[in-house]
């Protein structure tokens, strides 16, 4: 159960952290505001912008709907999931009477859950796909953490 647990926290942050190589992949890279709005210096993240590599949670549904072949239905189910999970994140990171350690426990068990509500939307093709484009990312993010962690 804590194996599962893990490799499920694991491939949530591989998801998060690998959107932003897609964004390398766009036909036509974004511009960058031409005036940074006040109190915003330059290559911090403006209002509403995340610091997170992968950016904005639209990105995920969208990489999602591109890999995965989502209907519209399935969009909207999962956008519904997705902004619930945002709320819910807020409250755990701004939970001061909790520590880090009990942080982590409520994530994992909160990302495990909603692992599942995102199952319950897709087909069993789009979950396989789901799950192998999962363990991808999960494998660069690995990846990643090594070659910061041997600098």
């Amino acid at each position: 159960m804590k194996n599962q647990l893990t490799i499920l926290t694991l491939a949530t942050a591989g998801l998060l952290a690998a959107t932003s190589t897609l964004r390398a992949e766009d036909p036509v890279p974004p511009t960058p505001p031409v005036n940074p709005p006040a109190g915003v210096k330059e290559g911090e993240p403006g209002p509403g912008r995340s610091r997170r590599p992968g950016g904005q949670r639209g990105e995920r549904l969208e990489m999602m709907k591109e890999k995965l072949g989502l209907s519209t239905e399935q969009v909207e189910k999962l956008k519904a999931i997705f902004a619930e999970d945002a709320e819910k994140i807020k409250a755990f990171r701004e939970d001061s009477a909790l520590t880090d350690e009990q942080k982590r426990e409520k994530m994992r068990a909160f990302f495990q859950a909603s692992m599942e509500k995102v199952k319950a939307v897709l087909t069993p093709d789009q979950a396989e796909k789901w799950k192998a484009e999962m363990e991808k990312r999960r494998g660069e993010w690995q990846k990643r953490r090594a070659e910061q962690d041997a600098k």
